[in-house]
């Protein structure tokens, strides 16, 4: 039998975001203020009433990266969402359209 590990936990470095899902099916960002780092990948957590840190069970992705990149990767999730809901060949062809613009735009004066 082994040893239960002690959490392994990190205070969130700038740059680390969780990507939630309300219960609307709103995705939203949110800085990232302590994780824990294991084996299966990072883990984003948040205080209970009782002060213990678990799960936000809300999560569905946690990473790092700069504001466009994060910008990008949640719009491409959203993408994602309407290809699976698309039916025909001008709807599919319409969201590839937008995840191009999306990954080809640049903030004014970079």
């Amino acid at each position: 039998m082994s040893e239960p590990q002690m959490p392994n936990l990190h205070y969130g470095e700038k740059g680390w975001v969780a990507i939630t899902r309300d219960e609307t099916g709103r995705i939203q960002t949110h800085k990232v203020r302590i994780f824990e780092l294991s084996d299966e990948g990072v883990t984003a957590l948040v205080k209970n009433r009782d002060g213990a840190h678990v799960e936000d069970p809300t999560v569905i992705d946690v990473i790092k990266g700069d504001p466009l990149g994060v910008a990008q990767y949640v719009a491409m999730l959203q993408l994602s969402e309407m290809t699976d809901r698309a039916t025909t060949s001008a709807q599919f062809d319409a969201v590839e359209a937008v995840a191009d613009w999306i990954m080809k735009w640049e903030p004014r004066g970079a």
